[in-house]
């Protein structure tokens, strides 16, 4: 049986530029990738769509924020759900976190990614982070739905906040992953969006500083040319530490 990732994004491609690189190392290790986007992101992050369409529609808009997410799934072999919600600004009441809550059961996932906590100069990001949390944290209590057994608490990790302004945001790193491997791939899957065409020059030079950040505490001749980092929300609980790998 398949082990299961979570991923819960704010935006369209969120989610690919923050931790694209880790989630196809596991992929390619067997895990099956379950992705909920939460907003297509056509208010805010359809930029090139609205630059070559001034008199276009939110539906037309949603139509190729669609036809990404249908090519990104490909290109990954991933599960992708999109709840279509409003973007900037995002809200999550109840009924919504609760139907998060119903899809991490029924997902059941070992490990999550969303969104760091804070992002002064984008609130659907934060929005994102708190809900998942809150969704989660009920999950694993027994009588989150009736009939249906809690999940065992999954391996949290919180990626980047908004870029060029991380800075501000207090983004705290305690995982660095080495993405060089599979970094090509990662970009290809980012070309995907199309109304987004500045990420790959976006993300980029923030994967080779994180890379040159990860090279300080290796102790090996090895050395990465790109990474991403994460803030891992939930403490590590082993028989043994969880030792770097130098190898």
């Amino acid at each position: 049986m398949s082990k299961n990732i979570l991923v819960v994004s704010a935006h369209a491609a969120d989610w690919v530029t923050r931790c694209g690189g880790t989630l196809l190392k596991y992929i390619k290790m067997g895990y099956k990738l379950h992705v909920i986007i939460l907003t297509f992101g056509i208010h805010g992050e359809a930029r090139q769509y609205w630059r070559e369409h001034p008199d276009g529609s939110l539906e037309d808009a949603a139509i190729q924020r669609r036809k990404e997410l249908d090519a990104v799934a490909k290109f990954l072999d991933a599960e992708i759900e999109c709840l279509e919600y409003e973007d900037y600004i995002l809200t999550m009441d109840e009924p919504r976190i609760r139907y998060l809550i119903k899809r991490i059961l029924e997902i059941r996932p070992e490990i999550v990614f969303t969104h760091w906590k804070e992002d002064t100069f984008n609130s659907d990001h934060a929005t994102t982070s708190n809900a998942v949390i809150r969704a989660i944290s009920a999950a694993c209590r027994l009588g989150a739905l009736p009939s249906v057994s809690p999940i065992e608490m999954p391996d949290i990790f919180l990626f980047e906040s908004s870029l060029p302004v991380s800075l501000y945001n207090h983004f705290e790193i305690n995982t660095y992953i080495d993405i060089s491997d599979v970094y090509e791939e990662k970009i290809n899957a980012v070309r995907c969006f199309s109304a987004q065409p500045e990420l790959p020059g976006l993300y980029d030079p923030l994967a080779t500083q994180r890379a040159k950040e990860a090279n300080d505490w290796v102790r090996s001749e090895r050395k990465i040319e790109k990474a991403e980092a994460f803030n891992r929300f939930i403490p590590y609980v082993g028989k043994t530490l969880p030792l770097s790998d130098h190898s």
